[in-house]
């Protein structure tokens, strides 16, 4: 072959793999420029200017990521270790929302406590962007790249308040109890690999036969990416550190990391485990089973007894997970539709009550306690009517998209015959509405005038627009159910 042919179609495949990850390319470009402006900017002027970088920077991600939804193909990228498949865009374009939502409400904040601004948003920028390579990984040496990169600028940011020793002592404790799991991730990679000779995802599923069950490496490379992958998505019985550091944190980190951090670790375990892994399903199913039950049943019954909101968010948060999980052992277009969907609504109920609880944080650190709402509904009716929506949809009342968010996900259980699991996810769902109704009787019970609670214009935009989604997508749900069927089929581009 001529070189001038040669070179051609080298920097045509270039392009080709650019195009693939062009979210990620586009928003890590944006990241390095912010990295120079906190450089050369005035002390005075850093947080605002790299507070709009990051929101323009996630912005042309995600549009981006919409109009390669919308006009591109997927395909693989880098020699089959990540892809730009709709399952990818459509965490990408997640990720990317989050990430807009998170600058709108922590902007206020830091001022407020005195934080460091333009290194929040940088960090913030960082995750997001391992968050990505995560959901595009189709090799497992990408899928470890991506968790630790989004892993450790979370560590730093549980730790921010540098002043605030329960801060410090989360990001401790977050840095151990990761590290741990990610060691577990790891070895069961390793495991995976020596049994099927590849880190390739789909080459894994072509490779490994019905007769791979009786292969003790891969079981057990099985049991350890369950446990790692248990800890990333704060499943029970590995969720112990998941309350204290979401209370240790600063609100608007413990806001991110409820969602983006549950979402990507799903991302992880469908195309680690349904993607690579379809035929030992029976056996990864009943690790996350167990999982599933004792998530449901640990998150909601200690969540009751719970006086911190944030305690009580974390709870709820990891009862969450064991729903979500049902979806994920279902499998099928269905089953994993109801999954996507699932995340993408927690995203605007479970990120706008953190963000109420932001705008209630003070100069001496965060307002969490149920003292801290009361008199809500006359200090701020806005902040009062959408933390009551946020509570209501978590809990599953219609017509929220919290509601239809486990009416997919319990559907999708029973059609694949586990009936008995979608029992007790709706028992648990009982038992879970007694401690959401509990936040709202302080928030409209009758109380003497307060103070009234101040929001910023940001702070105010990213909660209307989360209880706006919360109503919307539950009034009108088809739209994203179609577009969690299509990310959820197929898992990984024919090559």
């Amino acid at each position: 072959m001529p070189p001038g042919t040669d070179l051609s179609y080298s920097w045509s495949q270039a392009a080709s793999d650019l195009g693939q990850i062009a979210p990620i390319v586009a928003l890590t470009g944006f990241f390095l420029l912010t990295l120079v402006a906190d450089l050369i900017l005035p002390r005075s002027r850093r947080g605002g200017v790299t507070a709009m970088f990051a929101v323009v920077g996630f912005a042309y991600s995600l549009g981006t990521a919409l109009y390669r939804w919308l006009y591109g193909s997927g395909g693989y990228a880098y020699h089959k270790f990540a892809t730009g498949d709709a399952f990818a865009l459509f965490f990408e374009i997640l990720f990317a929302s989050l990430g807009i939502l998170t600058v709108a409400v922590s902007h206020s904040y830091l001022k407020r406590r005195g934080l460091l601004e333009s290194e929040f948003h940088i960090l913030t920028m960082a995750a997001v962007i391992g968050m990505m390579v995560l959901a595009s990984a189709t090799s497992l040496v990408t899928v470890f790249l991506g968790l630790e990169l989004f892993s450790i600028s979370l560590y730093i940011m549980c730790g921010f308040a540098r002043a605030d020793f329960r801060s410090q002592e989360a990001a401790a404790k977050y840095l151990l109890v990761g590290g741990f799991a990610s060691a577990f991730v790891l070895y069961g990679m390793a495991l995976i690999y020596g049994g099927s000779g590849t880190t390739v995802i789909p080459d894994i599923a072509q490779r490994l036969g019905s007769a791979s069950n009786t292969n003790p490496l891969l079981l057990l490379g099985i049991v350890l990416m369950g446990v790692g992958f248990a800890f990333k998505v704060s499943a029970a019985p590995f969720h112990m550190w998941t309350p204290d550091v979401y209370q240790g944190a600063p609100i608007p980190v413990t806001a991110f990391m409820s969602v983006g951090t549950k979402a990507a670790a799903f991302a992880m375990i469908v195309r680690v485990f349904a993607g690579g892994l379809p035929h030992l399903a029976a056996e990864w199913q009943w690790v996350l089973v167990l999982v599933s039950v004792a998530s449901m049943v640990v998150g909601n019954l200690m969540a009751i007894v719970q006086v911190s909101l944030k305690r009580l968010l974390a709870y709820s948060g990891i009862a969450q997970a064991g729903y979500i999980l049902i979806g994920v052992i279902a499998g099928g277009q269905n089953g994993l539709a109801a999954v996507l969907y699932y995340l993408f609504v927690y995203m605007f109920m479970n990120f706008g009550a953190f963000a109420v609880i932001t705008l209630l944080a003070g100069p001496e650190g965060d307002r969490d306690t149920f003292a801290n709402l009361e008199g809500l509904g006359r200090r701020n009716p806005i902040l009062a009517v959408a933390m009551s929506v946020f509570m209501l949809s978590l809990a599953g009342f219609p017509p929220s998209v919290g509601f239809f968010g486990k009416l997919f996900l319990f559907t999708a259980g029973v059609g694949a015959g586990y009936t008995w699991l979608v029992v007790v996810a709706v028992l648990m769902s009982v038992v879970s509405v007694f401690y959401y109704i509990r936040v709202l009787i302080p928030i409209w019970s009758p109380s003497p005038a307060l103070e009234r609670v101040p929001a910023s214009i940001s702070g105010n935009f990213a909660i209307v627009l989360s209880g706006v989604a919360s109503l919307v997508l539950g009034i009108y749900p088809t739209a994203l159910l179609i577009a969690g069927q299509l990310g959820a089929n197929p898992i990984s581009p024919s090559p």
